[in-house]
C-alpha cells in the first residue's frame, strides 16, 4: 500500500496481467495496455539487457499505477473516475476521463494512438534498432532499359541506354547513362563534320520544329561527307548521325536523360557536380547520374542554349530565366555570375507526353474510388476547387485529372504561365502568359500577364476557368469570377488550410476574407516517403463552409483524410457540399448517394480494364454524360 492508497500486486507485467483478471470488467480494458509492457519486457530479456524496473499498482480508491522506472518511466493510473498516464505511451501529466459506465475506455484509445501523444525515446537502445526492410532491396536493385530508341525494332541499333544499380563507392544507387562508344578516329571525323556545319550553315536549329531540323540536318551531313570526302564506315553512319543530331538538335550529353519518360526532374547544381534526376519509380526517388559538366564554359553554353530553346534570353545582366521547352517541360536556369557561387545551374521539370488521368492517380494510391466519385459529382455540379501542396507534390497533375470530369459541352478557358494542361475537350480555349522584352528607356513591351488574360476571359463567357497557379493579383480576378457565378479550378503553394488562408488574404494576393466562401473545397496533396517508397497522397479534403466575421476565421469541414497507418482514406464527416447540391438540384440524399455509386461503378470498371489514356477516359466520361443508363448497362454486361 502506498501513500495514495494503491496496493502493489506485482513487479512483473506478466503477473500483473494475471492479477488484473480479479478486477471488475469495467477495469479490464485498461489492463490491455499492459500487453505492450510484456512485449518490451520480453524484448529486453532476448537482448540480454536488464529489464526496466516495473511496479504495478491497482487502486480501489481512485488511483493505480504501472511504473516503468524512474527515468522517463511509464505510468498508468486507474480508478473509478478515470485514468492518467505518462511516459512510454502518454505525455507527462496527461489525463483522460472514462465514462461512468466504462471508466478508462476513452484513455485506452488515446494511449493506443501515437498521434495524440509524444513518444518517449528515453529507453531507446541501438540493440532495438534494425535495418529498414527496404535496405536489401535497394542494394540489390538493378534496372536497365533503352533510351535511344526507346522501343527499338528487331535488329535496330541501340545508341543509348540507362542502367540503375548500387555503387559501393557512392553508397547509393546511381543512374548510369550509357552510349555507344566511339574510337578516337571517329571522334575526329565527327568533329570535322560539326565544324563544317557551324561554318557553312547559317541557321538556328532551335527555331525549327524537331522533325524539320532532323530532316534538314541529315541531308546536310550527307552533302558534307560527299563534298569534303570524309570517310565514314558504312556500319557507323547512323552512329555518326546520332551524335551530330544529339548535339545540334537535341540537348547534347543531356539528351538521353531527356529521352527517358521515367524521369520527372533533371537538375544540375554547378560545374563538376553530377547531374541529378528524380525517377518516377517509387523505390528510387532522387538519383545521382554519371553526367557531369566538366568546365564553366561548357555549362554556360548549355544554359544559354537551354534558355534559347524556351524562347527566352539570359545574360550576365539578366542571369535568371524561366520558360517551357517546346514539348512542355518547365525550365529554370541561372547563368553563372556572382549570384551563382557554384556556377551556372538549371532544373528541368519534365512532364509525361500524355497527362495523368484519374485512373493513374487511383492506381498509384493517390486517391480512392470514393474520393474520385466525390470529385466527379462535385465538378459536374460546378464546384470550385483549390488544390494545395508543396512544390512537386503533384498539384498540376491532379488539376489536369480533375478537369476531365467537366462536362464536354461546357466552355473551358485555361490560363497558365507555362503550357502544362492538356484536355480532351473540344470546347477548350488554352491561353498562356507572355514575358515582355525591355525596350527603349527600360520600358517593358509586349508583356501579356496572367492577370490580363484572366480579365479578358470574362468576355469569353466561360463555364469553367482553370488557372495553373494563383500567386498574385490574378487570384483576385479568379475569385471575383467565382463569386459572380463562374466555376474555377486552380492550385496554390501551401500545406494547410491556415496557410492557404494566410497566402490568399495577405500581400501580394490580399483577398477580402469573405471571398474565400466562393470556394467549395480545398484538396491537400503531398509527395512523401512512405514505407520505403516515394508516393503522392491526397492528405485531406476540406469543404469551405463560411467565413466567421466574429472570430475572423474560415470554418471548414474535413470530409476525407489519409491514414498513414492503413494507407486508406477515411471519411471524417458528412458532406455539406453534397447536401447543398441536393437542395440546389431538388433531389434527396438517397439520389445523391445513388449517383455517387454509379460513378464508383464506372471508376471500378475503368480500373479493371486498365483504361488510363486521357482520351479514352474522356470518351467514357462523355458517354456517361450523354446516356448514363446505356453506359452502365453495357458495363454490367461485360
Amino acid at each position: 500500500m502506498n501513500s495514495n492508497g494503491d496496493t502493489q500486486v506485482s513487479n512483473s507485467p506478466k503477473a500483473g496481467l494475471s492479477a488484473a483478471k480479479n478486477y471488475p470488467k469495467n477495469l479490464k480494458k485498461g489492463f490491455r495496455t499492459l500487453k505492450k509492457l510484456v512485449h518490451i519486457y520480453n524484448e529486453a530479456e532476448k537482448s540480454k539487457l536488464a529489464p526496466p524496473p516495473i511496479n504495478i499498482f491497482l487502486g480501489g480508491a481512485g488511483n493505480g499505477a504501472v511504473n516503468l522506472g524512474s527515468a522517463g518511466g511509464s505510468e498508468l493510473r486507474s480508478g473509478g473516475g478515470g485514468w492518467s498516464g505518462s511516459g512510454l505511451n502518454a505525455s507527462p501529466g496527461s489525463s483522460a476521463k472514462g465514462s461512468a459506465k466504462n471508466p478508462g475506455a476513452s484513455v485506452i484509445a488515446s494511449l493506443d494512438n501515437s498521434d495524440d501523444h509524444p513518444i518517449d525515446i528515453s529507453h531507446i537502445d541501438k540493440s532495438y534498432v534494425s535495418k529498414p526492410s527496404f535496405d536489401d532491396e535497394i542494394r540489390s536493385f538493378n534496372l536497365q532499359y533503352n533510351l535511344s530508341p526507346l522501343n527499338p525494332k528487331p535488329g535496330e541499333k541501340i545508341f543509348s541506354w540507362a542502367s540503375i544499380n548500387w555503387a559501393d563507392e557512392a553508397n547509393s544507387l546511381i543512374y548510369f547513362v550509357n552510349e555507344e562508344k566511339l574510337a578516337e578516329g571517329d571522334l575526329l571525323q565527327i568533329k570535322k563534320i560539326k565544324q563544317v556545319i557551324e561554318e557553312k550553315i547559317d541557321i538556328s536549329f532551335d527555331s525549327l520544329q524537331t522533325s524539320s531540323a532532323i530532316s534538314y540536318l541529315k541531308k546536310a551531313i550527307d552533302a558534307i561527307i560527299i563534298q569534303f570526302g570524309i570517310f565514314v564506315p558504312a556500319d557507323k553512319r547512323t552512329l555518326y548521325e546520332y551524335y551530330i543530331l544529339r548535339d545540334f538538335v537535341g540537348f547534347g550529353r543531356l539528351q538521353p536523360l531527356m529521352n527517358d519518360p521515367n524521369i520527372e526532374d533533371i537538375s544540375c547544381d554547378g560545374v563538376n557536380i553530377p547531374v541529378f534526376i528524380y525517377h518516377r519509380n517509387p523505390i528510387i526517388g532522387s538519383l545521382k547520374t554519371n553526367v557531369v559538366f566538366d568546365t564553366k564554359e561548357e555549362l554556360d553554353d548549355f544554359v544559354i542554349r537551354l534558355s534559347q530553346k524556351c524562347g527566352r534570353s539570359i545574360s550576365v545582366s539578366d542571369p535568371l530565366s524561366e520558360g517551357a521547352l517546346p514539348e512542355g517541360s518547365r525550365v529554370q536556369a541561372t547563368l553563372g555570375t556572382d549570384i551563382a557561387r557554384r556556377g551556372s545551374n538549371f532544373t528541368i521539370r519534365k512532364f509525361t507526353s500524355d497527362p495523368l488521368t484519374p485512373m493513374h492517380l487511383l492506381a498509384s494510391g493517390t486517391v480512392s474510388e470514393k474520393m474520385l466519385a466525390y470529385f466527379w459529382y462535385a465538378i459536374e455540379n460546378n464546384a470550385s476547387v483549390l488544390i494545395s501542396g508543396p512544390t512537386a507534390s503533384g498539384k498540376t497533375s491532379l488539376l489536369n485529372a480533375l478537369s476531365l470530369f467537366i462536362k464536354p459541352s461546357l466552355k473551358i478557358v485555361t490560363i497558365e504561365d507555362t503550357p502544362e494542361l492538356k484536355l480532351p475537350h473540344t470546347h477548350w480555349v488554352p491561353e498562356v502568359s507572355r514575358q515582355g522584352i525591355v525596350g527603349m528607356g527600360g520600358k517593358t513591351i509586349g508583356e501579356v500577364s496572367m492577370f490580363a488574360l484572366l480579365k479578358g476571359s470574362l468576355r469569353q463567357r466561360p463555364d469553367y476557368i482553370i488557372v495553373g497557379e494563383v500567386r498574385g493579383e490574378e487570384a483576385y480576378v479568379l475569385f471575383q469570377q467565382m463569386a459572380s457565378g463562374h466555376s474555377g479550378l486552380s492550385t496554390i503553394h501551401a500545406d494547410s488550410i491556415e496557410k492557404v488562408v494566410d497566402r490568399l488574404t495577405t500581400p501580394p494576393i490580399s483577398l477580402p476574407p469573405m471571398l474565400l466562401e466562393t470556394l467549395d473545397f480545398v484538396v491537400f496533396i503531398k509527395h512523401i516517403r512512405y514505407r520505403g517508397r516515394y508516393v503522392r497522397r491526397v492528405m485531406e479534403l476540406r469543404e469551405i463552409q463560411k467565413y466567421d466575421t466574429k472570430d475572423k476565421e474560415i470554418k471548414t469541414l474535413r470530409v476525407f483524410k489519409w491514414s498513414p497507418k492503413s494507407d486508406q482514406f477515411d471519411t471524417d464527416a458528412s458532406s455539406a457540399l453534397l447536401k447543398k447540391i441536393s437542395i440546389d438540384t431538388g433531389v434527396n440524399e438517397d439520389h445523391v448517394k445513388a449517383e455517387l455509386n454509379k460513378r464508383i461503378k464506372i471508376i471500378r470498371w475503368l480500373k479493371a480494364n486498365k483504361i488510363t489514356d486521357y482520351k479514352d477516359v474522356g470518351r467514357i466520361i462523355t458517354a456517361f454524360y450523354t446516356n448514363p443508363d446505356a453506359l452502365l448497362e453495357e458495363i454490367s454486361e461485360q
